[in-house]
């Protein structure tokens, strides 16, 4: 079992991890890249719905996008958002400075 797993209760007991699968299929739906980055506080509904989704992907390939909209209302929204965090701060490694694993480093000569 992957360490990077995050358990939520929706429907049922589900487990969140951003593959690079689930990252297409997000940009896809948003047409944002995830690569570029972005700030959880401006994502819009669509936006979380679609990163729920694409989180959700690697355990149930058949999981509609409709299916996980049923799944959050306002009752659950806030445990979802969390969660959604909790996930993409562990997806993403941590470097020495902080900074995303890609950035492209400052050479000062």
């Amino acid at each position: 079992m992957l360490d990077n797993l995050v358990t939520i209760q929706l429907d049922k007991e589900r487990h969140l991890r951003l593959t690079l699968k689930g990252m297409l299929e997000f940009e896809k739906l948003t047409g944002k890249n995830l690569m570029k980055g972005f700030s959880i506080n401006e994502l819009s509904l669509k936006d979380t719905a679609a990163m729920l989704w694409a989180c959700l992907l690697h355990e149930d390939k058949e999981l509609a996008f409709d299916d996980v909209l049923l799944m959050v209302d306002f009752s659950n929204l806030e445990m979802v958002m969390s969660s959604l965090m909790t996930s993409l701060s562990q997806s993403i490694p941590a470097t020495k400075a902080n900074k995303h694993p890609l950035a492209k480093k400052s050479h000062r000569g």
